[in-house]
């Protein structure tokens, strides 16, 4: 890989909630994968498979500075784009279909170094222009060889990001 300077095999654990009038739901996700640098960029990546689905999904975090890119392909593919206080506009292909899917960042938080660290990202979501509440993502990442498999669930505050209806 041209211009490396970091690769690890780490443990990464992706805890995501959604908020929107009365529906809270939270999700999370531990999975092996890998993390890089790569021309000053960061990049996470690890392999995820959906409930009721046959095929994997790649999903790879590249971290530009405070320009967070969430890009998956399988069986969703989407380039969700996160910069603080902008709105960014992409496909959300899933097998039923595609939908327009807007996010604006409320909160970037990047503490990454050496293949450990966490990403916490808040933000606005969007589809087809209504509003879908406020969700979140806090990822923590874990060097396999430190003990990564005994990686504790987290605990997550959305506290002070209310839903603002449209």
């Amino acid at each position: 890989m041209g211009n490396t300077t970091t690769e690890k095999k780490v443990l990464i654990s992706i805890l995501g909630i959604q908020r929107y009038e009365d529906y809270d739901n939270s999700i999370e996700v531990v999975a092996p994968g890998r993390y890089y640098v790569k021309n000053n960029k960061t990049y996470i990546t690890y392999k995820e498979r959906h409930e009721g689905e046959t095929e994997d999904t790649t999903t790879t975090i590249k971290i530009d500075g405070q320009k967070v890119s969430v890009m998956r392909f399988g069986s969703i593919n989407s380039n969700m784009t996160f910069e603080l206080n902008k709105k960014h506009t992409t496909y959300y292909d899933t097998k039923q279909g595609a939908l327009i899917v807007s996010v604006l960042a409320k909160k970037i938080h990047i503490n990454l170094q050496d293949g450990e660290g966490e990403l916490e990202i808040i933000y606005g979501l969007e589809m087809d222009h209504v509003s879908m509440g406020i969700n979140s993502f806090h990822i923590k990442i874990h060097p396999i060889e430190q003990g990564g498999a005994t990686l504790p669930l987290q605990l997550y505050n959305m506290d002070g990001h209310q839903v603002s209806p449209q």
